[in-house]
């Protein structure tokens, strides 16, 4: 699932919850849990306009909340084989009225099989395993936005996925993984890593990703990351090489222009064009400190350019960065209440080629919020 500023990882905000049981048998169970979450947020946003270069939005203190109702089951085929299938119904309120219907929907659906030591899914299936995981070790805020590896996987979060993972040894997993397109003019995309965890107390792990970010645009992600932890102290780093990537963090993928109809000067319509897909590198540091219920951490990641992709004609170059730095502590009030807060600010340099020639552009958010669990 990716992150945005009101849409939390699943897993690392209910890794610590135990779901109830609706009821079970000698062979199977139903468990239900789920959470709430409420944000005051504050944003100022500047991107890149077709039309008059720039345009910057603020927003003053909103409210928002998000909620999910998780139905997880398991059934024992044999001594050694489980069924399993999960999905959430979840909603929102969001930054803009188009968001803010509370309209529930169904998200991460999926159902496979599982022994002790390996498990097979079909469905979107990140919050079971994906192959970036292995090097978003770095990515430890809560509603931030992480770039280390280059903004994460391209299609995981669309449904049409299947993953394997295993462990091979103790403390080595191994995970692949393929996101299917029906589009014949579209490659699927493939992904495999390891993650080798040491004594609980250092890990390495390495990823690679590859298909088709659009027709006849190669999309590849690569990368390391390792961590270590010492006494309350955690430090991860970060680094990969990108292919086919259009997308910015709190910058997004496209701009907006207005398009004047040509018989009639009154009318017109909005009218949004991607970004160019791009080539580069990426990197990321994280940085926490926990202390009883306290956890401080900050997060700094890059993002490269070194080339423009384009399906007809020759590739050419591309320059600048976009660096995104988060600032946050929480505390856990409870087993199941955590609050927190979060500063993020991100900005592009002035030779910036990435966002349509996005050269010089800056974002801050401010995020107030509690995590409810159940």
């Amino acid at each position: 699932m990716k992150k945005t500023l009101v849409a939390l990882s699943v897993l690392a905000a209910a890794a610590n919850v135990n779901a109830a049981e609706v009821y079970s048998t000698d062979a199977s169970k139903v468990s239900l849990s789920g959470e709430v979450d409420a944000y005051v947020a504050t944003t100022d946003i500047e991107k890149q306009s077709t039309d008059a270069g720039k345009k910057r939005t603020k927003t003053d203190p909103s409210v928002m909340v998000w909620g999910k109702i998780q139905l997880d089951a398991e059934h024992k085929v044999s001594d050694t084989l489980t069924t399993f299938a999960s999905f959430e119904i979840e909603s929102q309120t969001g930054f803009d009225s188009s968001e803010a219907d509370n309209n529930a929907k169904f998200d991460d659906l999926y159902v496979g099989v599982k022994t002790d030591t390996w498990g097979v899914a079909v469905g979107e299936v990140g919050d079971l395993a994906e192959s970036m995981d292995a090097i978003e070790k770095g990515d430890i805020t809560n509603e931030g936005q992480f770039f280390g590896s280059a903004g994460g996987h391209r299609s995981e979060s669309e449904g049409h996925g299947i993953v394997f993972k295993a462990e091979l040894t103790d403390g080595l997993v191994f995970v692949a993984d393929a996101n299917t397109e029906a589009s014949e003019d579209l490659d699927n995309t493939y992904g495999a890593s390891l993650d080798w965890a040491i004594n609980d107390m250092f890990s390495v792990g390495a990823s690679l990703v590859n298909g088709e970010a659009a027709k006849d645009i190669d999309y590849q992600v690569g990368g390391v990351s390792a961590s270590a932890t010492l006494g309350g102290f955690f430090f991860a780093a970060t680094y990969s090489q990108f292919e086919g990537v259009n997308s910015f963090g709190l910058f997004g993928d496209k701009t907006k222009r207005t398009v004047t109809s040509q018989d009639d000067p009154e009318i017109t319509k909005e009218i949004e064009d991607n970004y160019a897909y791009t080539n580069g590198d990426a990197y990321g540091v994280a940085l926490q400190y926990t202390i009883d219920k306290t956890r401080l951490y900050a997060t700094y990641d890059v993002m490269s350019l070194d080339e423009q992709q384009n399906a007809t004609t020759a590739n050419t170059d591309a320059k600048g960065d976009v660096t995104n730095l988060v600032l946050g502590v929480e505390y856990s009030l409870l087993d199941n209440v955590t609050i927190f807060t979060e500063y993020q600010t991100a900005e592009t340099s002035n030779d910036f080629t990435g966002a349509n020639n996005g050269a010089g552009l800056d974002a801050d958010t401010f995020v107030l919020g509690t995590y409810y669990t159940f």
